[in-house]
């Protein structure tokens, strides 16, 4: 293995760390405005780092460019990204995701990316 990919997959490790920390922290922190348990926003927030870290280790989908926010089990993906496909693929990671009850896909193809597939002559 080329020390590329091992720095490549280092950071990502890091990044799967530091992801599930900070959900662990803000959500003891933060009081739920929606009547949600402690217990319920802890696996909320739980949830929400799982499918954020595999998306980043995912290599077809840009996790930098996609949201993900959970209530009740429920996973919403948000942002903007190259092709269908990763919105596909980011869809299929949530949904295999255990604990993951429902997907609900806002994601949408960057303008640009969309502008440049399909060329108007």
């Amino acid at each position: 293995m080329s020390n590329t990919f091992t720095n490549k997959l280092s950071a990502k490790s890091m990044l799967v760390v530091l992801s599930v920390a900070c959900a662990f922290a803000f959500s003891a922190c933060a009081s739920d405005p929606h009547g949600r348990t402690m217990g319920t926003t802890v696996d909320d927030a739980v949830l929400t780092s799982s499918v954020k870290s595999s998306l980043i280790a995912d290599d077809l989908v840009d996790a930098f460019e996609i949201e993900v926010d959970t209530y009740r089990s429920t996973v919403m993906l948000s942002g903007f990204v190259e092709t269908q496909n990763q919105i596909e693929r980011a869809v299929e990671i949530a949904k295999k995701t255990e604990g993951v009850q429902k997907v609900v896909n806002k994601l949408a193809i960057k303008p640009k990316a969309l502008s440049q597939s399909n060329p108007r002559s």
